[in-house]
């Protein structure tokens, strides 16, 4: 099978593996000349910018392709329902839409009731409580403010940063929900969670921004259910076919609160993330509902690893890691070259780092420890 993958970035290597490890000729799309998939495989690289759609159906016309498959970016998979090449994971536009939106995703909850903080109208904002303020369409934290609507100049402010920072110039102003921050990540199967995995996720660098977690087999029975009948329940409503739904939410004590809702494969090699914890293979189930091919099961094998994106706070060039995690570091994946000038508007990610801790109360030690420290 001749496949097209749409994201040659770091993230996405764990899906190519599998797809070429099973016969397929696999090929990327990117602009990027220094992604990894880009440079491992250039004979099989198209460069070119996979947000254009006119582009990728003329890429797929020419090459031939049977399927393509999204990689770890919102991008990917709204070009996957654009271009409407769906052999075996037959996803709508409009629900893409919905999920990936913040209003709309944000309506849908409030029709189906689902556990989720409430959006209000910037121009109806309450006289007083705190609310946050995000981008309708961006990611990685990007645009985001908390504030006290008491305040209204904060308000605006908190409105002003978002909009700059949404595409669209479209925002949501939402009750802000303070708790503890989880992925839940479920493979669907005829509308039903089949399989799920809840990370517990944190912030060293940037409060929106996730950087450290790790896999959770303990998690509240009672909150769990909450989260398997909201996801069933968007399932259903949305006519979802098989495959995976990933959601962030909050822990609140006694109830969860719905964040977003993701089809494609999270990014920062969260797939290694659940396979080094469980030994499931997370990224090649993902791609297999495009190609319409079962994986195999796999028995558990239990680790206790802690997954962090080392981001760097230096205005300089890049000159290496600073981070020191001593013998219990076993996989350190670099993501920006030696030299290469770092962004002086962020802290850039310049690698992840796995680490393995002996038991789970020193893993959730060693998770404290990192999203405790202070950067500056």
């Amino acid at each position: 099978m001749k496949v097209l993958l749409l994201d040659p970035a770091f993230s996405s290597v764990p899906i190519h593996d599998y797809l070429a490890g099973i016969g397929n000729e696999v090929w990327t799309m990117g602009s990027r000349v220094n992604d990894p998939l880009a440079v491992s495989y250039p004979d099989r690289w198209i460069k070119g910018d996979y947000n254009d759609i006119d582009l990728v159906s003329r890429v797929l016309e020419t090459y031939h392709f049977d399927v393509v498959v999204p990689g770890c970016t919102d991008v990917s998979m709204e070009t996957y329902v654009r271009v409407g090449l769906q052999p075996h994971y037959h996803y709508t536009l409009e629900a893409d839409q919905i999920l990936s939106k913040k209003p709309l995703f944000r309506k849908l909850c409030d029709e189906l009731d689902l556990p989720a903080p409430q959006a209000v109208s910037i121009d109806r904002l309450p006289n007083s409580g705190w609310y946050i303020c995000k981008p309708a369409d961006s990611f990685s934290g990007r645009g985001v403010m908390i504030f006290d609507s008491a305040d209204r100049s904060a308000a605006l402010d908190a409105i002003t940063h978002a909009k700059m920072h949404s595409p669209t110039g479209q925002v949501v102003c939402e009750e802000f929900i303070d708790g503890q921050l989880y992925s839940y990540s479920a493979f669907i199967e005829n509308g039903n969670v089949d399989v799920s995995y809840i990370v517990r996720e944190g912030s060293r660098y940037d409060q929106f921004s996730v950087d450290t977690s790790y896999f959770v087999d303990d998690y509240n029975p009672a909150l769990e259910g909450q989260l398997r009948d909201s996801v069933e329940s968007v399932c259903r409503t949305l006519g979802l076919c098989d495959g995976l739904l990933h959601v962030q939410f909050i822990d609140v004590g006694d109830r969860v609160a719905l964040i977003e809702m993701t089809r494609r494969c999270p990014g920062d090699l969260y797939s290694k993330l659940i396979e080094y914890s469980t030994g499931q293979p997370y990224a090649a189930r993902y791609a297999s509902y495009f190609i319409g091919q079962k994986t195999e099961a796999v028995a558990t094998r239990r680790r206790f690893v802690l997954r962090h994106t080392i981001k760097h706070t230096s205005l300089d060039n890049f000159r290496g890691f600073d981070l020191d995690f001593g013998s219990c570091l076993f996989q350190l994946v670099p993501t920006i070259r030696l030299g290469e000038q770092l962004d002086p508007s962020t802290n850039m990610r310049v690698g992840l780092a796995f680490i393995e801790m002996p038991d789970q109360a020193t893993l959730e030690r060693k998770y404290l420890e990192m999203v405790d420290h202070d950067p500056s």
